[in-house]
């Protein structure tokens, strides 16, 4: 992720009065995680995986925190079913913040499938999401998803693709 881009995320994670971090380690989200990580805004919590990102995430809103869990491409399967049995069954909130691999202009073959699969997924969980290729919508889209992920009482996803991840 570039450094413009890390910068929008941490700008709109802020404005958007996140306080509470999980990320599952990634090399997409290298630069940002050391960012968030000595960021004194934030409490941060690296997991294993992403469900337990996702349960984590969970147990930090209902002790009063406003969660996001930046997570891979990938990882959206692995977070399938808590997303379902606990944000969706119980109207949790949560922020996903998710480099959009395999879109158009990705270089590496192998992220193809991702893009197959990530927004059928979403939209398969009823799941509102944003798309955002360029570096200057960032903030913004963040900002607006955690809006309405704590209006509607529902996870809300920000897909970051294009320039903000190149």
């Amino acid at each position: 992720m570039r450094a413009e881009a890390v910068e929008a995320v941490i700008r709109g994670l802020k404005e958007a009065g996140v306080d509470f971090i999980s990320l599952l380690p990634d090399s997409d989200f290298s630069e940002l995680q050391k960012q968030v990580g000595s960021d004194p805004n934030f409490s941060y919590l690296p997991v294993s995986n992403e469900a337990i990102g996702v349960g984590v995430c969970a147990g930090a809103w209902l002790s009063g925190k406003r969660p996001a869990l930046l997570i891979p491409t990938s990882g959206l399967l692995v977070a399938v079913w808590p997303l379902t049995s606990l944000c969706m069954a119980w109207g949790l909130p949560l922020l996903l913040v998710i480099p959009y691999r395999g879109d158009i202009g990705d270089a590496f073959w192998l992220m193809g499938p991702y893009k197959d699969t990530t927004e059928p997924i979403l939209r398969d969980l009823n799941i509102p999401y944003l798309v955002v290729s360029k570096t200057e919508e960032v903030t913004k889209a963040i900002v607006d998803a955690q809006g309405s992920t704590i209006s509607w009482q529902r996870p809300v996803a920000v897909l970051l693709t294009g320039a903000t991840i190149k």
